[in-house]
């Protein structure tokens, strides 16, 4: 037995690596949505146009984009164990930036730092999952991926909403509370860091140049498709999460932060849900099925802010959570089916990168026109472009199926 495992319980001697990688999963997409449902209070406190909500929201994507790009191999140079700890302490400085927070550009530093310190996280818990699995289990491994980021994902903005919601500072608890939780969850990842330094022989030199890259000819249409679909996949996702909230904060009886935290919740179950029950589907079908449904999303989202229809939100969140979560895992399925054996790293970063882009560029254009024209003229004219890009997505994704 390893000294460093003799002074834990036995279950944490073999599984203490693998939960606390599972943790910090979890934790890490809950922060990239905890603040959802904190975007009406601060648009109400600091008295913040609605371009700034995209901004708040942009910035999160622009760090993980970053260090998926620039350093997504870092954790073949310095170690899993050694980036776990990393991300896990720049998402506590950056959840406590955030709670102390009296300023929109504090607040957007913070949020820049979490999304690298989650970009970093996403590549290496990915790895150190099966590292630290007592037996190597790849499926396993990957099944824990997916549940740790719906789970988080969902857990944030509920956790958000529900603290925020007892009007005990606000735009501050939830930040507290989640830094917590991520110290405990480096203290787990210390103790049992013996299940985490799984790496031998040299480790690569490290480098920060991204490595793009298009499959060959052959497959490149699919491979476009797939990752257009991803863009506007992201670009109506991030609509929902930076201006949607406003709209869901007094719809109610029951007002506060915490509606719109229910409501992300029941996106984000229903988008486990759909890729767990469809995960058998083919991906091309299950592409246009997610587009389809991502064009009602739109569709019900127009309804909502032109009526104020509970019915039309509600419908908008769970069509958006199967519309999102069939897209998400056909379109990477159909990328990855796709990219040259050869390049498939610089293929797949490069799927990755224009997702991301469609996670900020969009959304802030919408955010700046709600300046102008007011933000129920901005989201309609979104959803409205964006409802024809996909149906032209729609045909040119079914020209595959012949």
């Amino acid at each position: 037995m390893h000294p460093e495992a003799a002074q834990l319980p036995p279950r944490l001697q073999r599984w203490g690596g693998f939960l606390a990688v599972s943790l910090a999963l979890g934790l890490g997409f809950a922060t990239s949505s905890l603040p959802t449902p904190l975007y009406p209070v601060y648009q109400a406190q600091w008295h913040l146009p609605p371009s700034a909500l995209t901004y708040i929201y942009a910035l999160y994507m622009v760090g993980v984009l970053f260090a998926l790009l620039c350093f997504g191999r870092l954790s073949d140079t310095i170690g899993r164990y050694a980036v776990l700890c990393l991300s896990l302490s720049m998402i506590t400085a950056g959840l406590i930036m955030s709670g102390v927070a009296s300023s929109i550009n504090t607040l957007l530093l913070a949020r820049l730092i979490i999304g690298f310190a989650n970009g970093l996280l996403t590549t290496a818990g990915t790895l150190a999952l099966v590292d630290a699995h007592p037996y190597k289990d790849r499926r396993i491994a990957s099944i824990t991926t997916s549940a740790a980021i719906a789970l988080g994902v969902g857990m944030g903005p509920l956790l958000g909403g529900l603290l925020a919601q007892t009007g005990f500072a606000p735009l501050r608890l939830s930040y507290f509370v989640v830094a917590a939780l991520a110290l405990a969850n480096l203290y787990l990842a210390w103790r049992c860091r013996h299940t985490l330094r799984q790496q031998t022989g040299a480790r690569p030199r490290l480098s920060i140049s991204p490595k793009l890259a298009l499959p060959g000819r052959q497959t490149r249409t699919p491979f476009l498709l797939a990752s257009i679909a991803a863009f506007l996949m992201f670009s109506t996702g991030s609509l929902l999460a930076s201006l949607i909230p406003s709209f869901l904060y007094d719809l109610l009886p029951w007002q506060g932060p915490a509606v719109p935290g229910v409501a992300f919740l029941i996106l984000s179950l229903a988008s486990a849900a759909t890729q767990f029950s469809q995960r058998h589907l083919k991906p091309v079908k299950g592409l246009t099925l997610g587009l389809a449904m991502l064009v009602l999303f739109l569709g019900a989202v127009s309804v909502g802010v032109a009526t104020g229809s509970i019915a039309a939100f509600t419908a908008c969140m769970v069509l958006a959570g199967v519309g999102q979560g069939l897209c998400f895992m056909a379109a990477t399925m159909i990328a990855a089916q796709n990219a040259d054996e050869h390049r498939r790293s610089a293929n797949m970063a490069t799927y990755f990168s224009i997702a991301y882009v469609g996670a900020t560029i969009p959304v802030i254009v919408v955010g700046r026109l709600a300046d102008r024209w007011g933000m129920t003229a901005a989201i309609l004219a979104f959803c409205a472009l964006a409802a024809a890009a996909l149906c032209i997505l729609i045909y040119q994704v079914r020209k595959l199926m012949r």
